[in-house]
């Protein structure tokens, strides 16, 4: 089994920085970083690359479906315009795509943590291309 220059396996790292995606952004930095700057491993590096994008990806969403609760909150001021109804719907709805969002961030950093740990190749095909371009 490949180690790297910390001296744990290629594979407990590349779970160890998938898992860093779910904490948060300054383990992500941290974990990431140190891959990017100092390991030489190319899938080692991939899964950093992706940890990144997964992270990036799930922070936009949360920032979108938040600035369009924002709007209608905003719109829907004091229940003037269109009724308290409509407001708790779209809140409800909201509140929903957020509880999903969530649980996909959980099962993707979980399922490319779990595939990292057995050494097997995370490959999405329009994300790899990004990646191989600008990698």
């Amino acid at each position: 089994m490949e180690k790297t220059k910390l001296g744990v396996s290629v594979c407990l790292l590349g779970m160890l920085v998938f898992l860093t995606g779910y904490m948060g952004s300054t383990a992500l930095l941290l974990v990431a970083g140190y891959i990017l700057l100092r390991e030489e491993n190319a899938t080692l590096r991939k899964y950093a690359v992706y940890t990144v994008v997964f992270y990036l990806g799930f922070m936009l969403i949360g920032m979108c479906t938040g600035l369009l609760g924002n709007i209608i909150e905003i719109i829907n001021f004091r229940g003037w315009m269109y009724g308290n109804t409509f407001y708790s719907v779209i809140n409800a709805i909201l509140s929903t795509i957020n509880y999903i969002v969530a649980i996909a961030q959980k099962l993707v950093y979980g399922l490319f943590a779990f595939c990292a740990l057995f050494g097997k190749t995370v490959k999405i095909g329009a994300l790899d291309k990004l990646i191989e371009k600008h990698f």
